[in-house]
């Protein structure tokens, strides 16, 4: 084996190349410009950053065209491709949406930049890499970069607290990653993710050895995606975070872990040991949907309980993944990633870097802010699953793979999505009433000096646009 990487090897991680590259020259740019000017250089070279690394994706597809690369250490495919598409479009969306909010909160940093683009190609090495040594330096860059976004209001004590936290618990689960990959290879004698799953069939002592790491390594990915039960950050970060940092978490970042579930699973031999692990997830994620919801029928304020509600859609789509669900897993984490978007940046607005917006707060909302009303409730109903909205076909299409098998544990799997999305109706449905159905104003919906922002309004128009009939032109079948 060569240890020159070929100009195909490098073409197959341009658009990673590109955003690392982009990120130095942005911390370099910020110390060339004055400091009152430095945030609208750094805005348009991160963005054009991202529009490039998105052409650079594209152009991978056709050369040089889906393999693996660097001694099959990397993987081009089409699941990695729309992937990496969905964090680049939640990245370029924040960047649309993040700037004006983080200056209410004075927290709108040179550093958020380069963060967010290091935090980017850190998802796309995550679920491009197929080596697992290549998979953890991904998850690496991207929970570093997290880490200090999250903690960048550094006058806020609810902000610290919750990076803290997410530091603390997240460097935790990194070490049963990092202890489950050596484990594999003291099973299999390799760290490729082919060999190292295949090291669960073998013979003897080294099996034990391979099934303990995948066990642990499952353990690390389960707490990225916030599944029961290591579940136990995610609504203090979500709350303390900054609500478009919290917003570009909820969306790239749950993508990234719910992801790379897919891509373990698809590399998980077919058999009874195999099943095994299904049946081991498909109990988790049955456990994850079910607490999230209960949980959320409780919270008042809107972050927490996206937060509750972000637990119970992994455990969907974690359902999904265990009963072989692939094309419509992923459709489901693309739809689901642009409703967090969608509904933090409505949220950030409703804050303007001063309010706590709790389902109290928003009532009336319609009689004096009509608009952002409306798509509240579009984005909301869409969360619950109410058709046409396209939340509706997400879980139609999922619940439809599992139901495929008459096997009694998918009777289970199907049973408990469907009572859970039910209890979930009762909570989203709360945003609507509040918002149409209350004769007092809240504390929220009260404020009549919200500035008009048109760039955001265009923007979640759009958004709900695609919620509202984005289905009947992009399907499942669409994505690959």
């Amino acid at each position: 084996m060569s240890y020159t990487p070929s100009s195909n090897d490098l073409i197959a991680i341009s658009p990673m190349l590109i955003l690392c590259g982009v990120a130095l020259l942005s911390l370099v740019v910020q110390f060339l410009i004055p400091k009152e000017e430095e945030g609208k250089p750094l805005w348009v070279l991160s963005v054009l950053g991202i529009l490039v690394a998105m052409y650079a994706l594209y152009h991978t597809t056709n050369s040089p065209g889906y393999g693996k690369f660097f001694g099959s250490q990397v993987s081009i495919s089409p699941l990695t491709v729309w992937l990496s598409a969905i964090y680049l479009l939640a990245g370029l969306i924040t960047l649309l949406i993040a700037p004006p909010f983080l200056s209410q909160h004075k927290t709108l940093f040179p550093e958020f930049f380069p963060l967010l683009l290091f935090c980017l190609s850190g998802m796309m090495f995550l679920t491009s890499g197929y080596d697992l040594i290549v998979i953890f330096v991904g998850l690496e860059i991207l929970s570093l970069a997290l880490y200090v976004m999250i903690g960048m209001a550094r006058t806020s004590v609810s902000s610290l607290e919750s990076a803290m936290k997410y530091f603390l618990l997240g460097t935790f689960s990194s070490g049963f990653m990092l202890l489950g990959i050596a484990f594999m290879y003291g099973g299999s004698g390799t760290t490729n993710l082919d060999g190292a799953l295949r090291g669960i069939f073998l013979k003897g002592y080294e099996s034990n050895f391979s099934k303990l790491g995948l066990g642990l390594f499952l353990v690390g990915v389960s707490f990225k995606a916030a599944l029961v039960p290591f579940h136990s950050w995610t609504p203090d970060v979500y709350e303390g975070a900054q609500t478009p940092i919290t917003g570009f978490m909820a969306s790239a970042g749950k993508a990234s872990a719910l992801g790379l579930f897919i891509i373990l699973f698809n590399h998980v031999p077919i058999g009874e040991i195999g099943n095994v692990w299904k049946f081991l997830m498909g109990t988790i994620a049955l456990v994850s949907m079910t607490w999230g919801n209960i949980v959320a029928l409780k919270q008042e304020n809107l972050k927490r309980m996206l937060a509750y509600s972000s637990i119970s859609h992994a455990g969907y789509i974690v359902a999904g993944i265990s009963c072989g669900a692939g094309l419509e897993a992923l459709y489901y984490l693309f739809s689901y990633s642009l409703l967090n978007l969608a509904a933090f940046a409505i949220i950030s607005y409703l804050e303007q870097g001063k309010h706590e917006v709790t389902v109290n707060g928003i009532s009336h909302l319609s009689g004096e802010h009509p608009l952002t009303a409306l798509a509240l409730s579009v984005i909301f109903l869409s969360f619950a699953g109410f058709p046409p909205l396209i939340g509706f076909w997400t879980k139609l299409f999922l619940l439809q793979k599992i139901a495929e098998s008459d096997l009694l544990f998918n009777r289970i799997l199907l049973f408990g999505a469907v009572a859970n999305s039910c209890i979930a109706f009762y909570y989203y449905m709360k945003i609507t009433i509040q918002s149409y159905m209350k004769q007092e104003t809240g504390a929220v919906a009260g404020i009549r000096d919200i500035p008009s922002m048109p760039t955001l309004g265009f923007l979640v128009f759009l958004l709900c646009l695609f919620f509202t009939a984005g289905w009947i032109f992009f399907q499942p079948g669409t994505l690959l």
